[in-house]
C-alpha cells in the first residue's frame, strides 16, 4: 500500500533524517539510499524494515548534517611525495629534459595532501547504528499508521465486493433445486420436436435420465466450497497478520468454483450470476495486489 513515514533523531553532533515511502508491489522490494560511510549497515537496515513490512516496494532515504563545527587537520603524505618525486625525476631523465622539477608539477597529484577529521569527531559504527536505527523505527511507526488507515478503507471496500458475491451465490443456491425440473421440461420439449406425431415417451426412462443429469451436474459441492472460501476471505479482513498471499490463493479457488458452476449448470440465470461473481472476483484481485 502507498504510505509515507519520516523519522528524525538529533544528537550533540549529528542530525539524522530517515524518509520511507511504500508503493504497491506483489513482493517485498527494498531500495535504500545510504551515505557511503553507512554502507556497512545496509544489511541491518534491511532486516529492521523487513521486521515491520512484509509486502510492497519500500524506498528509504537517509540524510544527515553536522550539529557542530568539525575540527580538521591538513597534512602532507610524505611517502606519496617521495614516490611522485621519483616518478617525475625518472620521466625527466628518460625524456632528456633539462627542466627541473617545480611545485606546480606536484600539485597535479591530489593524494599528496590529506584532510583528516580529528578523532573526537569520528562516530563509531555501533553508536551510529544505535542512533540511526531510532530514526528508522520512528519512520516505520508513521508509515505503519498510514498503511493501517489505508488498509481499513481497503478492507471495507473488499467486504462490499464479498457481499456482492454472496448475493449472487444465494441466487444460484435458490435456482439449483429447480434445475432438474427445467431439464425435464427441456428434454420433453426436444422430444416433441423430434417426434411431432406424438410418439410415446417412456416416463421411467425420462426420469432416470433427468436423475442422472442432476447427479452429474449437482452444484452442492461447488457451492459449499465457494461459501467456505468466502468465509475464509472474510476472516483475513479481520486478521492483523500479512494476508495478501492467502487472499490471492482464495480468489483463485473461488474463480475455479465459479467456472465449474457455470459449466455444470447450463442455465441462463445461473450463468448470469456467475458472470457477476467473476466480475467481483476480478475487482477483488486488483485490490488484493495492494495488500500486505
Amino acid at each position: 500500500m502507498t504510505a509515507y513515514g519520516r523519522g528524525e533523531v538529533e544528537t550533540a553532533t549529528q542530525k539524522w533524517v530517515v524518509e520511507l515511502r511504500s508503493l504497491n508491489h506483489r513482493f517485498l522490494e527494498l531500495s535504500l539510499n545510504l551515505p557511503k560511510r553507512l554502507w556497512a549497515l545496509e544489511d541491518r537496515f534491511r532486516k529492521l524494515i523487513k521486521s515491520r513490512v512484509a509486502r510492497g516496494r519500500v524506498e528509504m532515504q537517509l540524510s544527515w548534517e553536522s550539529q557542530a563545527e568539525k575540527s580538521l587537520t591538513l597534512r602532507m603524505d610524505e611517502g606519496v611525495v617521495a614516490e611522485v618525486k621519483a616518478v617525475l625525476e625518472g620521466i625527466r631523465l628518460a625524456g632528456n629534459t633539462p627542466e627541473s622539477l617545480k611545485l606546480e608539477h606536484f600539485l597535479h597529484f591530489a593524494d599528496l595532501l590529506v584532510v583528516k577529521e580529528q578523532a573526537n569527531q569520528d562516530m563509531e559504527m555501533e553508536e551510529t547504528w544505535e542512533t540511526v536505527s531510532q530514526a528508522v523505527t520512528l519512520a516505520l511507526d508513521v508509515l505503519e499508521e498510514m498503511r493501517l488507515t489505508e488498509g481499513a478503507a481497503l478492507a471495507a471496500d473488499l467486504a462490499g465486493h464479498l457481499a456482492d458475491i454472496r448475493r449472487e451465490v444465494g441466487l444460484i443456491a435458490e435456482q439449483a433445486p429447480k434445475l432438474p425440473q427445467l431439464w425435464r421440461e427441456r428434454v420433453t420439449a426436444r422430444l416433441a420436436e423430434l417426434f411431432p406425431e406424438g410418439a410415446p415417451v417412456d416416463e421411467t426412462r425420462l426420469a432416470q435420465e433427468v436423475a442422472l443429469m442432476a447427479e452429474r451436474r449437482d452444484l452442492a459441492e461447488e457451492l459449499a466450497r465457494l461459501d467456505s472460501h468466502l468465509t475464509q476471505f472474510q476472516q483475513t479482513l479481520e486478521s492483523q497478520a500479512p494476508v495478501g498471499r492467502k487472499q490471492e490463493f482464495l480468489l483463485q479457488e473461488m474463480l475455479r468454483e465459479a467456472n465449474t458452476i457455470g459449466s455444470k449448470a447450463n442455465d441462463l440465470a445461473i450463468s448470469q450470476a456467475v458472470l457477476e461473481i467473476k466480475g467481483s472476483l476480478e475487482r477483488l484481485r486488483e485490490q488484493v495486489q495492494n495488500i500486505e
